[in-house]
């Protein structure tokens, strides 16, 4: 059986639990400054974790860490 090319594959660098929470909030519509009160961090240092995430899932933006994140099962914005 051949294997379907267009399939999304688990990046092989995972993200930190304070990275994907984060990136998690983005994805349900939450700022830095929001965030940083649901965690318990400042604006700057969620906005340091999410440029981390960009970085080892290879985007410039948050949104398509988000986009690349939920596609590979890293988040999923629905999970309560």
């Amino acid at each position: 059986m051949e294997p379907n090319r267009h399939a999304e594959r688990r990046p092989a660098i995972l993200l930190s639990g304070r990275e994907a929470e984060c990136l998690l909030w983005v994805s349900r519509g939450k700022s830095s400054a929001d965030i940083g009160q649901i965690v318990g961090l400042s604006p700057r240092t969620v906005d340091s974790y999410i440029e981390k995430a960009c970085a080892k899932l290879g985007v410039r933006t948050r949104i398509e860490a988000v986009a690349v994140g939920v596609r590979t099962g890293l988040i999923d914005p629905e999970d309560g």
